[in-house]
C-alpha cells in the first residue's frame, strides 16, 4: 500500500520526558497495522493543523480547554480519540472529574482510552449512558515497563550509573504548590479555564496547595537528612515536569551531594537508583511494575489529599528514622525488599484493578485495535482528498506565515519565562533521536523491521513514521 493511501494518525507530544518513548512505541505498532503516523510537537501540530493530512487526532486529555482544538479537528474532517495522562493516580475522584473531564470534550471523541477498570468506573459514574466510548486499554507509557521494551533504557541506565555512581532517587509531585510559574499559578490557571466551580471548590484547592506545601518542606528536610545519613551516596531529586527546579536547587545548594536533575525519561533513573522515594507519585507505580525498591515517605497523611494507588504499591515510612531504616534494608538486600511488596496479594489486586495492559496484550496493541476498528467503520479515513494547486500553494503559505508568527512571538516573549517553561516541557526533537528510538525498539523486540522514519515536509519537530515511508 502506498503511503498516500494509508490512514493517518496525528500524535502530538506536549511533555517530552514523559511522553516521547511511549508515543514512538505506539507509532511503531500503528505503522505495522497500516497507519501513517505524524509524531510532532503539540504546539507545532496545532498551529499547522490545516496543512496536515486528515486522519485521527490522538489527545492526552479531555479537559475543557481542549474543546477548541477538538472543534478545529472535527471541522476539517479529522476524528478525535483521547486518553488522560493524569488518569492513573488521582488523589480526589471528585476533583479529578471537575478538573480533567469535560463532558463536552468527551462528546467530541470516538473513543476514550482508560488506564484500567478503576479509572473507567470513575468516568462511567460521571458520563452515565454516554460512557460506552470508554475503553480499558492501559497507557503506552506503561508498555515501556514490560519486557522486551524496558530494555530500551538499559544503555541510559548504565550511563547514569557511570556518571553518578550509587544514588538514592527522590521523585516529587508538588506542582500545585511549587509550580514553574509560582505557588498561585495552578489555581489561577484553573479559574481562568473555568475549572473552579465555586468558592467552596477554590477553598478546597487552597487547602490542598497548603498541604502539598507542608509536604514539600518535609521533603527538603528529608533530602538533607539522607545526605547526612548516606554520605557515600548521591541524593538525586527529580521534580515533576511542571515544577520549578530553581526552588529545589536553592533549598539544597549548601549540600554538594544533593543534585536536582530533570533529564530524560524517569524509567532509567528508577532502574539505576538504589531505591526510589516518593509521595503520591505515579513513579511509585512505575517502580512497582519494574520490580525496583520503592518507598512512600509519609511524614504527613491525609485521606483526602494522598494518592491511594502509588502509596499502596510502596513500602511506607512515616518519619526520617523509619525511612533511613528502610533504605538500609533495600540497599542490603534489594531482591528481598522488593519481594515483600511484590508478594503482597493485596498490592497485586490493587495493581490489577487500576492498570490494564501490564499482562497479555499491551496498551499499544489494545489502542491500535480500536483505531483499526474506527478506520474499518469509516473507510473515508483512509482516503486523502486530492487538493488543487491553489489549495496546495495556500497551505504552503500558511505554513510559512505561521512559522514567522511563531518566531516573532518567541522574540517578543523572551525574558518572560514563557519560552523557558515551554523548553522545559518540550526542549526539541530531531530525526536522529526518533530514528534511534525506533531502532532500539526494533532491536529489543525483534519486530518493526519495515517501520521507517523521515522528516515531514515543512514542519519543525514533526516526523512521519510508517511502513517503508518514502
Amino acid at each position: 500500500m502506498k503511503t498516500s493511501e494509508k490512514p493517518y494518525l496525528l500524535l502530538p507530544i506536549e511533555t517530552k520526558v514523559r511522553e516521547f518513548q511511549g508515543k514512538v512505541l505506539l507509532s511503531c505498532f500503528a505503522a505495522e497495522k497500516g497507519f501513517n503516523v505524524l509524531l510532532a510537537d503539540q504546539n507545532e501540530m496545532l498551529r499547522l493543523l490545516n496543512s496536515l493530512p486528515r486522519g485521527i487526532y490522538i489527545d492526552k486529555s479531555i479537559v475543557r480547554t481542549k474543546i477548541g482544538n477538538f472543534s478545529k479537528n472535527l471541522k476539517i474532517g479529522n476524528r478525535v480519540v483521547a486518553w488522560c495522562e493524569e488518569g492513573l493516580s488521582f488523589r480526589v475522584p471528585e476533583t479529578y472529574l471537575k478538573e480533567r473531564i469535560s463532558y463536552k470534550a468527551y462528546g467530541m471523541t470516538d473513543y476514550f482510552f482508560a488506564w484500567g477498570p478503576y479509572h473507567a468506573k470513575t468516568l462511567r459514574q460521571k458520563l452515565g449512558e454516554a460512557s460506552s466510548k470508554v475503553i480499558c486499554t492501559g497507557n503506552p507509557r506503561f508498555d515501556l515497563l514490560r519486557e522486551p521494551y524496558r530494555s530500551f533504557f538499559l544503555p541510559e541506565k548504565e550511563k547514569i550509573l557511570s556518571t553518578y555512581g550509587p544514588f538514592i532517587l527522590i521523585n516529587t509531585n508538588f506542582s500545585r504548590y511549587n509550580h514553574f510559574y509560582g505557588r498561585d499559578f495552578m489555581i489561577k490557571n484553573l479559574k481562568a479555564a473555568g475549572r473552579v466551580k465555586d468558592e467552596e471548590h477554590e477553598d478546597f484547592l487552597e487547602r490542598w496547595s497548603d498541604y502539598l506545601g507542608e509536604m514539600y518542606h518535609e521533603f527538603i528536610e528529608m533530602s538533607v537528612g539522607l545526605h547526612r545519613a548516606f554520605p557515600d551516596r548521591t541524593i538525586i531529586i527529580r521534580p515533576h515536569p511542571s515544577e520549578s527546579l530553581e526552588t529545589w536547587k536553592k533549598a539544597t545548594e549548601s549540600f554538594p551531594n544533593i543534585k536536582v536533575i530533570q533529564d530524560g525519561n524517569v524509567i532509567p533513573w528508577i532502574m539505576a537508583s538504589d531505591v526510589m522515594i516518593h509521595n503520591s507519585c505515579t513513579t511509585g507505580v512505575e517502580s512497582y511494575i519494574l520490580g525496583e525498591p520503592v518507598i512512600s515517605y509519609c511524614p504527613l497523611t491525609s485521606e483526602v489529599y494522598d494518592s491511594f494507588l502509588p502509596n499502596s504499591l510502596s513500602r511506607k515510612a512515616f518519619c526520617l528514622d523509619e525511612l533511613v531504616s528502610l533504605i538500609r534494608e533495600a540497599t542490603a538486600d534489594p531482591s528481598g525488599f522488593v519481594a515483600k511488596t511484590q508478594g503482597d496479594a493485596g498490592a497485586k489486586e490493587v495493581a490489577e484493578r487500576y492498570i490494564s495492559g501490564i499482562a497479555g496484550l499491551t496498551a499499544c496493541e489494545n489502542i491500535v485495535l480500536m483505531l483499526r476498528k474506527l478506520v474499518d467503520e469509516n473507510p473515508s479515513l483512509g482516503i486523502q482528498k486530492k487538493i488543487s494547486m491553489f489549495e496546495k500553494g495556500k497551505r504552503q503559505m500558511d505554513v510559512q506565515a505561521i512559522s514567522c508568527k511563531r518566531w516573532m512571538k518567541r522574540l517578543l516573549t523572551r525574558g518572560r519565562g514563557i519560552d523557558a517553561y515551554m523548553k522545559q516541557k518540550f526542549p526539541g526533537l530531531d530525526l536522529e533521536e526518533v530514528q534511534q528510538a525506533v531502532d532500539i525498539f526494533r532491536k529489543t523486540s525483534h519486530r518493526f523491521t519495515t517501520v521507517t522514519v523521515r522528516n515531514y515536509r515543512g514542519m519543525h519537530s514533526c516526523f512521519l513514521i510508517s511502513q517503508n515511508a518514502i
